[in-house]
């Protein structure tokens, strides 16, 4: 997939002076953190956590703005068992407002549901493409979280959105491709300039297994890269999270299952910290300016 990312970059720049400026926030600018859910390998749960993840914000009164920008597979809304009418593609493409997409899937979380949509950058007009970005802009100034998931890899596409993002939860697996790939995209970041990464070790047999998997993967960042990196979390394998995914109903599951009360801490131990957005510019501001 071309660098969707980029081609949003040379717009701005072809902006110049004329750029339009970013609108007002109305809940105080950088109230809003940015966490991209991202992955070097696929199949490793992470949109499973970036629902399970924005569900125990929305409990602990955040509030919560789920954009799936994995824009190949985008397929949270199937693990909702819904099917919205509007999604991210309509946006970019003029058919709807970014508003009309924007759905409450439960108290205090909303949804913005993903497409390919983004391909179709490279075909608008600069008078569209004033007004998309600041849809986009105005989307931080309501909500306490940006979660996204994003798509698997390490592609410009997908490194364009986890860049610009407060915090990085990298999930990863203690297969060996799982950890060769999550490297890889530590890497990548790390070069991109964004440090801040935190590992999610997911299907872990137990937590054993998970510490051992995070430890290689810490040595090889810490040898080759000469940077430090955080775990923040060990997943448990259980059937019970399978079963509640295959039956759509992770929103009514309770925190009788670990992976729950797990992501639940996670929940609360983010919900504590500050954004670093206020002194540094929304996501949308640095995502669409090139920062």
């Amino acid at each position: 997939m071309s660098d969707q990312a980029e081609k949003l970059r040379e717009m701005v720049g072809a902006m110049g002076a004329g750029a339009m400026p970013a609108p007002a926030p109305k809940r105080g600018q950088g109230r809003c953190k940015s966490i991209a859910v991202t992955s070097g390998k696929g199949g490793v749960g992470k949109t499973t956590l970036s629902l399970v993840l924005g569900a125990s914000l929305a409990k602990i009164d955040k509030k919560v703005l789920l954009m799936d920008v994995d824009l190949g597979l985008a397929n949270i809304q199937i693990l909702l068992g819904i099917a919205p009418k509007f999604n991210i593609g309509h946006v970019v493409t003029g058919k709807c407002a970014i508003g009309d997409i924007v759905m409450e899937v439960a108290p205090n979380m909303f949804l913005a549901p993903g497409a390919s949509g983004f391909e179709q950058l490279s075909n608008i007009d600069m008078g569209h493409f004033e007004r998309l970005r600041a849809e986009f802009m105005s989307l931080e100034e309501n909500y306490d979280f940006l979660i996204m998931d994003t798509g698997a890899g390490i592609g410009n596409t997908v490194t364009g959105f986890a860049r610009h993002a407060d915090l990085v939860l990298l999930v990863m697996t203690p297969d060996p491709s799982s950890m060769a790939d999550a490297y890889a995209m530590v890497k990548v970041l790390y070069e991109k300039g964004n440090t801040n990464v935190a590992v999610v070790v997911n299907m872990a047999a137990n937590e054993g297994e998970g510490r051992e998997s995070f430890d290689k993967l810490r040595t090889m960042v810490e040898k080759f890269l000469k940077k430090p990196i955080r775990l923040y979390a060990i997943l448990v394998n259980e059937r019970e999270v399978l079963r509640l995914g295959r039956k759509q109903l992770h929103l009514a599951a309770g925190e009788g299952v670990n992976f729950y009360k797990t992501v639940s801490a996670l929940a609360k131990r983010l919900g504590g910290h500050k954004s670093e957005s206020a002194a540094r510019g929304g996501f949308f501001s640095k995502f669409f300016g090139g920062a």
